[in-house]
């Protein structure tokens, strides 16, 4: 069907391309694949996991490294490329093949004795273990880089000796020791903090050790201590109220603070983050505890009381309320509401209580009249919203819910054209990568292109997909 639909002024072009080049229809279509390559996005269309081959075979020749980097760290093995990356004389190429999945061991051998210590360190980097000739020769590497890289999996128990001795891999290889208490008492002095820090969540520590350092200098090697299952409960009130006395000085003036204020800080937030699996076997007695970390992981436990997960359900901490939210096995639609409208906006660490219920449409379309733009986002979940709404909802105030509606797959043709034109860069983006964008407005995109002398480099602070997700920003 051909839509005769004037572009709008473009006040925001070069999202539109990057747009464009992350549009599945224009991923199935060659000449409009050939069109977006001389230009920024490029590397965008290089991104894709799945290209028609002859596309993907000259984005793997492409004269730009970055475009040939990312065909290397995303191409499957089936693709018969691997060894030409490998052979690519720029670094960049070689390391992100290095930290491709599906790399075979032939190859991360070879990578693993490449020349430059930046493609070894990113063999040393990988999820999966390397053969043992290759770790011991990772952990053995003449660049520091390279061996603390290779401690991520465990060292062979010969080599504990040489790692301990050296200093840039001395605190990655405590927690695989057989600890002793020679060797405890040892590392417990070490001047090097991360090192005291290792020690500390060693399962093996005595009782004597873990005291020592729960009252340590350094607000980490504490913070380690809070963790553990075997903390007395005077250690962990003694180490929070420490850590909460730094972070406020921190907070009063972060400018005039010290370092170790600021590390207060930092640990306050990682401590709230943190699983404490011992908890979930017996959750009952940290359902009340005055640590938000230790009421997260209770509210997690399935063997959580109905009473107890009541009460982390109107608990203070947002994380918390989602976390009992998520342990019931048929919520509540009005309770998830309740919740998601006191949370107002996306916690940093954690979803939203939307995500555990799934609305009736009725539901869903009373919400896109909803004065709070966090909740019209809802709406958009509606998989067969009438075009009435969502062409409300592509005229909203609010940056985020326009984005959203250009990602949905009803939009109307008009609305989302008409998107193109927003002053939002991410709402340009979002419209142009839309499937429903008809084929000629996308050549209509492109000739404009042409016209305007191509699209600048895409700014470096945006590089990768740099976009909101579902627009609940």
């Amino acid at each position: 069907m051909d839509h005769d639909i004037p572009l709008p002024e473009l006040l925001h072009l070069p999202y539109a391309l990057y747009g464009l080049a992350r549009n599945p229809a224009v991923r199935a279509d060659p000449q409009l694949c050939d069109a977006l390559r001389p230009g920024g996005p490029a590397r965008r269309l290089a991104a894709a996991q799945a290209l028609p081959e002859e596309i993907a075979a000259r984005l793997a020749a492409d004269p730009d490294p970055e475009v040939r980097a990312e065909r290397a760290g995303r191409e499957g093995a089936a693709g018969g490329r691997h060894g030409l990356f490998a052979a690519d004389p720029e670094a960049e190429v070689r390391i992100a093949l290095a930290q491709n999945p599906g790399l075979s061991p032939e190859l991360a051998a070879r990578l693993g004795a490449d020349t430059d210590p930046a493609v070894r360190e990113a063999v040393a980097r990988r999820e999966e273990a390397p053969a043992e000739d290759l770790h011991r020769a990772l952990l053995a590497d003449p660049e520091a880089k390279v061996r603390v890289a290779a401690c991520r999996h465990r060292p062979p128990a010969g080599l504990h000796g040489a790692l301990l001795a050296d200093p840039a891999t001395r605190h990655h290889v405590v927690p695989f020791l057989d600890l002793d208490p020679e060797t405890a008492e040892r590392l417990a002095a070490d001047p090097d903090d991360r090192v005291r820090e290792q020690l500390a969540g060693h399962p093996c520590l005595s009782a004597e050790l873990r005291a020592v350092l729960a009252r340590d200098a350094d607000p980490g090697v504490r913070g380690k201590v809070f963790e553990r299952a075997d903390a007395t409960p005077q250690e962990r009130a003694a180490i929070f109220a420490s850590l909460t006395a730094g972070a406020l000085r921190y907070e009063e003036d972060p400018r005039d603070s010290s370092d170790e204020d600021f590390l207060c800080d930092a640990m306050l937030a990682y401590l709230d983050l943190m699983p404490y699996p011992w908890v979930e076997p017996d959750p009952l007695p940290y359902a009340d505890s005055p640590y938000a970390g230790l009421r997260c992981a209770a509210a997690r436990s399935t063997a959580l009381p109905a009473e107890a997960r009541a009460r982390l359900l109107a608990d203070d901490n947002p994380r918390v309320r989602f976390l009992a939210l998520a342990g019931l096995a048929e919520p509540d639609p009005a309770l998830v509401e309740e919740l998601d409208r006191r949370q107002g906006g996306r916690v940093k660490h954690g979803g939203r209580p939307a995500d555990l219920a799934t609305f009736p449409p009725e539901t869903l379309r009373r919400f896109a009249a909803d004065p709070d733009a966090w909740m019209r986002l809802l709406a958009l979940r509606d998989p067969d919203l009438p075009p009435d709404l969502l062409e409300r909802l592509a005229a909203d105030g609010d940056e985020g819910v326009r984005q959203a509606t250009a990602e949905h797959p009803r939009i109307p043709v008009e609305a989302l054209v008409r998107l193109l034109g927003d002053t939002d860069e991410d709402v340009v983006e979002a419209a142009a990568a839309s499937p429903a964008l008809p084929v000629e407005v996308m050549r209509a995109l492109l000739d404009r292109a042409d016209a305007a002398g191509g699209p600048p480099p895409r700014p470096a602070a945006c590089e990768g997909d740099c976009r909101h997700g579902a627009s609940e920003r």
